[in-house]
């Protein structure tokens, strides 16, 4: 418990770091309170149809698109769809990678070589191209677009639970609680699993700002979320045909979302490996003592 108090204080003391979790918190506040925040529905055409009109439009902020839809209202709103297909496939991949890195690392035999070969034929393939297959395979919708980042992401999560659990084994304490006949389940999960658990944290918190990224990427080549549901890759692919025609905005404000809210996730995720790392924990302080040592002099 005291090693976490130290890393919360470690983290919190990164400005880079708290600056991150601070857009991510605004951002789950934002589409917790979307239908409140939002001065219109995403999908409600402006009264006389006035489409693209451009940002600082009385009554639309950020403008409206083609249809005559208010942006900042869809932005809004598709800040729901971006962090629940963020958060929901790491979440459940994360789950599914305990399972199965520990396993294959703790009994390394048969069982573990099944495992791990399995996910290195998932290895084989581009994350991108393969997250790409399997929606075309699943179809268009939110719902497919979860299950096709949660199969891309367990194989990465898995083998940083593999070789985490690998070199815990290999441990005396391990060795000790096998001589004093804990049973195998009980260390797998009660000894080993926190030990585990800082590195798979770190790596989650920078896959979520990835899979924001593939994500959008998917909505806009048209096998992600479907109109006329509000998703910021779908808005930016929507605007795309209207860059060259004098109306950037309606691609760039939801592209600037999505830059934001990854950067944000890419933030927390260096944050967390220097708080969760005693070594990096130690660089860092030595880095900052040696700048205000350098100040002074």
């Amino acid at each position: 418990m005291k090693g976490w108090k130290i890393a919360c204080s470690a983290f919190f003391t990164d400005k880079v770091a708290t600056v991150g979790a601070v857009i991510i918190i605004f951002a789950f506040l934002v589409a917790l309170f979307a239908p409140i925040l939002a001065p219109y529905h995403p999908n409600e055409v402006a009264e006389g149809s006035i489409r693209l009109m451009p940002p600082g439009t009385d009554g639309h902020l950020l403008g409206t698109d083609q249809q005559g839809r208010d942006i900042l209202s869809r932005i809004i709103f598709g800040t729901q769809t971006s962090l629940i297909s963020a958060v929901v496939p790491v979440v459940m991949a994360a789950v599914i990678s305990i399972g199965l890195g520990i396993i294959a690392g703790f009994y390394q035999g048969v069982v573990g070589n099944i495992i791990m070969r399995i996910m290195d034929v998932f290895f084989a393939f581009p994350a991108v191209l393969l997250a790409i297959a399997i929606a075309a395979i699943l179809g268009p919708g939110l719902l497919n677009v979860i299950i096709a980042m949660i199969i891309v992401r367990i194989p990465y999560m898995t083998r940083v639970v593999y070789t985490d659990t690998l070199q815990e084994s290999q441990k005396e304490y391990i060795e000790a609680a096998k001589a004093f006949g804990v049973g195998r389940i009980e260390i797998m999960f009660k000894q080993i699993l926190p030990n585990v658990l800082p590195s798979l944290i770190v790596y989650s918190t920078t896959l979520a700002g990835v899979t924001i990224v593939t994500v959008a990427g998917l909505s806009f080549i048209g096998l992600g979320v479907q109109p006329p549901e509000a998703d910021w890759g779908r808005m930016a692919s929507d605007g795309s045909d209207l860059l060259m025609l004098g109306h950037p905005f309606v691609t760039f404000f939801p592209g600037i979302a999505i830059l934001i809210l990854s950067f944000a996730f890419s933030m927390i995720g260096d944050g967390l490996r220097n708080a969760l790392d005693p070594y990096e924990r130690s660089k860092v302080k030595k880095e900052k003592v040696n700048a205000k040592k350098a100040m002074v002099a």
